[in-house]
């Protein structure tokens, strides 16, 4: 099966923010993620409220040859 595996923006919110990490709850129903800070690309201090984006594509499950 062929999928447009483009990679699509899914939109969220910082939630709780530490000095390690932050937690992001994504709209619509997709869940929550928590990321080191470092892995947070921005050019100022995050803060509990900021809109961030997290670009991504499907998941393709890989064939193990059996």
């Amino acid at each position: 099966m062929e999928i447009n595996a483009d990679v699509r923006p899914i939109k969220g919110k910082i939630i709780e923010l530490t000095e390690r990490d932050v937690k992001i709850e994504f709209y619509g129903r997709m869940g929550m993620l928590r990321i080191p800070l470092r892995m947070l690309i921005c050019d100022k201090r995050p803060e509990v409220g900021d809109d961030v984006e997290l670009e991504m594509s499907y998941v393709k499950l890989k064939s193990d040859g059996r």
